[in-house]
């Protein structure tokens, strides 16, 4: 499949005039010179005047650098697009394997991290503004009072590392201070599946699959698709996997275990709803059940009580099994990182056991072998504050007073380190009970480097000089590991330095001296020339060149796998009145850390659709059970711990089963972040971090209103969104068309000729998307598309113009059809011929175009639009919604829009437009180069960062066109076609491919 072409990248050599050594493009100073107005961004005296243009600078004309961003032990591979040194839009890197050219939803929706304003503007110390200056002279002599004695009352926590010069400057702060301590945490980076692959084979690896070569797919609770690690490169293959051509293809199977609905579960051929606490349990009825089909599996123990083979629904084990065995080779096994370490133990004797390893499966070193367990880690720190065995505690990044596990009471103990220091873009929970609060730098402001899942290091760059007075974690670490006031350029570099010689095939090399750097067999030298290339190509790719680790060649230790699930104790069964908790990091919040960002506040949730909110998730038979509805407030309580959350009933949720997202409810986040959804980390405790049993539920008073963007669960009848089993499509291959209702209206005026120039149209492939959403924050960041704020969401005012529609089959264990939603272009549109000012128009190319000077805001177009897809704007959104109270929207944001896209205001009606700036600045760029466009030359927002691949954009009028031919294929139907628009963009019918025996 053709990937969509990469931008021509900028590259940056780190010097003085092109990028400075703490990441600013030293000549942009007049398109930002807005940034010195306030006190909250960077000061007056550090901007350059744009007296004389950079060279690599032409107005109206974008820029697009690779880096990198750090996610969950990955590297997500990026390419960012800047206008005169303003980044505005991220987009995947086609060349690094962690994104092959797509992102997720997050790292889609980051840019705005970058320019909030809530952002902190200098240090503080006790809550009083102070400098680095300050900071550096206290923090200096703190430690040479640590280095008499080793630091033994010296503590450093950050969050789990993946930086190759950080774990390099941590190693030595070690060897300075050899006896202090280094704690590692992460709210949902729990370390389950490191423990678990040292039970199997001694030591911590990183597993790759390869889900595009996997014909099975058995997930346990394993929301591959959207928040665990490496997501962006499995929602790729997974896709691949699923594409069809024509009825003789085959694709993937994928079974799904899980206790609430997740991306991943909407995308199952089966599922099945189990409590998180039974998962286990299954885990090992499903070995057992290998076992006795021929499949060498380790000698396991008998399930718990209640929890064997009998307590599963029996296709569930047999043909799964079966299914399993048949595809030796070419099957997977996923567990997800809230389950225990000994089912992440059991499930890599089940691949290695069916031959999967070297095939759909491989094994890899981590990047990092020293960290230590999350939790644990935490706990030790906790204890070692509590004990006041610390004197001095550093802290980068993270938000432990919030998110740490809730019986360690974190914020008390904190207070008894006679000085502390938090690093964070937000003087947020953890940095109010600190000494010091250091503003943290965005990774688009910052010098790194990171190790993707498979090895791949990667240059992270800056864009842009820190617009507020912040340092990056390269530059905190570096002052304590040896004081020295070297660049996070120059750390990054002298880190990477060996690294591309040894790509080279050249080790044991210096430093350079006298423009060249002495290898050992090399008599003559090498040139520090050639590093420069190298280091400037490095910059320029966004890869290091160097090939991904090599695969690990280990044996599973059968042994201690069964020795570990023998010594687990089976849980007590549920008490009567009670509940199990299930938690889970937020599609959109992760943990947190975006609370602030208001796209990502009012994106629909992938599941629920709920903005602004998180919910407590329950399945109709337990809401009828405890007698509650969607929006009741109920109290979830263990011991003395308590939290009071909305509820919401979601089918497809385990029955007893209660499911809460973490990240929500936050009292610092900011000041459109603080005070949204439900804070459920104090029920969150040391020993039940994944999910706890025995919790017990109130219905308490009071009603909570949701804000969410769709109101109907299913098609009610209709045929919107289509489907087949792969053998009905077999059967018949035009299945979506006969499906279709017949056309019951004549044509409006004359059908116009668009067969001459160019015909542009969409085709959305239903098999591979997951409506995962990534696609509705991209097309927000590319065409500056305001938030609304919770009231309006509710009122019926969102203004994205890509609506994810997610619809239920009937049933407490429903099937998932989902179907993206923009403007369809109608040839024959509706809205047109109703608009009392001809604001609207065809152009001779076929989209429906909006002259927003000319709309008066009747809306008539948009009542007589049977898709629902415009959007008004009641209010100038950008000054009067959620920024109302501060004055309208901040001049940071306002730094992150796309120029290219015209700012709309009150009282006009705005919709897709299939990107029409990206369609003429092709045709300039073909224009210049002397030549018509081409297939691929022009790639829209949402199919540029869509990670499955489902969209496809391009000419109608050329035959050879990918879009031309898919609007050609059997599976092709248009949405509400009967009603006689014409749709320009069409969809691809859903094929599931369920087992027989299970049907």
């Amino acid at each position: 499949m053709k990937a969509p072409p990469l931008p021509d990248l900028a590259s940056r050599d780190g010097q003085p005039g092109s990028l400075g050594r703490r990441g600013f493009l030293g000549a942009v100073g007049a398109s930002l010179a807005l940034a010195g107005s306030e006190g909250c961004r960077r000061s007056v005296e550090r901007i350059v005047p744009y007296a004389t243009a950079p060279e690599q600078i032409v107005p109206g004309v974008p820029l697009h650098y690779a880096t990198v961003y750090a996610r969950r032990g990955d590297a997500i591979g990026l390419v960012v697009e800047s206008h005169e040194g303003r980044p505005t839009k991220i987009e995947g890197n086609p060349l690094h394997p962690s994104s092959l050219g797509a992102v997720d939803l997050i790292t889609q929706a980051s840019i705005l991290d970058l320019y909030d304003p809530d952002r902190a503007p200098t240090p503080t110390k006790i809550g009083a503004k102070s400098t680095w200056e300050g900071f550096e002279a206290e923090i200096k002599a703190r430690l040479a009072l640590h280095a008499k004695d080793g630091g033994t009352r010296l503590r450093l926590l950050t969050e789990p590392l993946n930086s190759p010069t950080l774990l390099r400057l941590r190693a030595g702060f070690r060897a300075r201070f050899p006896r202090a301590s280094v704690h590692s945490y992460g709210a949902v980076d729990l370390g389950n599946a490191r423990l678990g692959a040292v039970l199997a084979y001694g030591r911590p690896v990183e597993t790759l699959i390869a889900y595009d070569k996997a014909r099975v797919i058995v997930s346990i609770d394993a929301d591959f698709l959207q928040t665990e690690p490496g997501n962006v490169r499995a929602h790729k293959l997974f896709s691949a996997g699923r594409k069809l051509t024509s009825p003789a293809d085959s694709i993937s199977r994928l079974y799904v275990v899980e206790p609430a609905l997740t991306t991943t579960g909407a995308a199952a051929d089966h599922r099945l709803r189990l409590r998180a606490s039974q998962v286990r349990g299954y885990a090992v009825a499903l070995a057992s059940e290998l076992a006795a089909q021929g499949v060498v599996v380790p000698d396991l123990v008998s399930p718990p009580v209640g929890q064997g083979g009998a307590a599963f629904p029996r296709p569930w084990l047999a043909a799964v099994a079966r299914d399993l065995a048949t595809n030796r080779g070419a099957s997977a096994v996923v567990v997800g990182s809230r389950q225990p370490p000994e089912v992440h133990a059991l499930a890599h004797a089940m691949n290695d056991a069916l031959g999967n390893r070297g095939h759909t499966l491989t094994l890899l070193e981590v990047t990092d072998a020293d960290e230590p367990p999350g939790v644990q880690s935490i706990r030790e720190l906790s204890d070692a504050l509590d004990a006041d065995k610390v004197d001095t505690l550093v802290i980068l990044g993270g938000n432990p007073v919030y998110d740490a596990p809730a019986d360690l009471a974190f914020s008390n103990k904190l207070a008894k380190a006679s000085l502390s220091a938090h690093l964070s873009s937000l003087r947020d929970e953890t940095s109010l009970h600190c000494t010091w609060h250091l503003p943290r730098a965005h990774e688009l402001e910052a010098w790194g480097d990171q190790r993707a899942l498979d090895g791949t290091l990667s240059v992270q760059q800056p864009l842009i000089m820190p617009l507020f007075d912040a340092r990056s974690d390269i530059e905190l670490l570096g002052l304590l590991a040896d004081s020295d006031a070297a660049t996070g350029h120059d750390r990054v570099r002298a880190t990477l330095q060996p690294l591309l010689l040894e790509a080279r095939g050249l080790s044991g090399c210096a430093a350079p001296v006298a423009g060249r750097i002495a290898c050992a067999g090399e008599a003559s030298g090498y040139p520090a020339l050639l590093f420069e290339h190298d280091w400037k190509k490095a910059l320029h790719d966004g890869t290091l060149g160097t090939s991904p680790a090599r695969p690990l060649d280990l044996a599973v230790n059968t042994k201690g796998v069964a020795a570990a699930l023998a010594s687990v104790v089976s849980p007590p069964p549920p008490l009567q009145g009670t509940v199990e908790v299930v938690f889970a990091a937020d599609p959109k919040m992760l943990d947190g850390r975006h609370a602030n960002n208001t796209w990502l506040l009012e994106l629909p949730d992938p599941v629920t659709k709920i903005t602004w909110d998180n919910a407590a998730l329950v399945s109709p038979a337990t809401a009828r059970e405890l007698g509650i509805e969607s929006g009741d407030m109920i109290r979830l309580a263990s011991g003395a711990r308590s939290v009071t959350v909305a509820t919401w009933i979601l089918p497809g949720t385990a029955d007893g089963s209660i499911a809460l997202t973490l990240g929500w409810g936050r009292t610092r986040a900011g000041r459109t972040g603080s005070g949204s959804g439900f804070d459920v980390y104090p029920l969150r405790t040391t020993p039940e971090m994944s999910f706890a049993r025995g919790i017990t539920v109130a219905k308490v008073s009071g009603r909570h209103e949701f804000a969410r963007t769709q109101e109907h669960d299913s098609m009610e009848g209709r045929p919107l969104a289509r489907e087949a089993t792969l053998a009905a499509y077999q059967a018949q291959p035009h299945f979506a068309e006969l499906q279709s209702p017949p056309r019951r209206s004549l044509p409006l005026w004359t059908d116009a000729d668009y067969g001459k120039g160019h015909q542009w149209g969409m085709t959305i492939d239903l098999n591979a998307c997951t409506g995962c959403s990534a696609c509705v924050v991209a097309c927000q960041a590319e065409n500056n598309i305001p938030v609304v704020g919770k009231e309006q969401v509710a009122n019926g005012r969102s203004m994205e113009w890509i609506r994810v529609d997610r619809y239920f089959t009937d049933g407490d264990e429903p099937l998932v059809q989902i179907q993206p939603i923009a403007c369809v272009q109608c040839e024959e549109a509706p809205c047109e011929n109703v608009c009392p000012v001809a604001a609207l128009e065809h152009s001779p190319e076929g989209l429906s175009e909006v002259t927003y000077n000319r709309c008066i805001g009747t809306r008539y177009c948009a009542n007589n639009c049977p898709y629902k897809v415009r959007r008004f704007n009641y209010l100038n959104w950008h000054n009067d919604g959620v920024w109302k109270a501060v004055g309208g929207l901040p001049e940071t944001l306002q730094m992150q829009q796309n120029p290219n896209v015209t700012v709309r205001f009150r009282g006009v009606v705005e919709k897709c437009t299939y990107c029409v700036q990206r369609i003429q600045g092709q045709r300039l760029v073909a224009k210049r180069e002397g030549r018509d466009l081409r297939d691929g030359d022009v790639v829209t927002a949402c199919q540029q960062t869509c990670p499955a691949d489902a969209i496809v954009f391009g000419d109608l009028n050329d035959m050879n066109s990918r879009a031309a031919k898919l609007t050609m294929g059997d599976r092709r139907y248009a949405l509400l076609e009967e009603l006689g628009t014409k749709p320009r963009t069409t969809y691809l019918a859903r094929v599931r491919n369920p087992n027989p025996e299970m049907t």
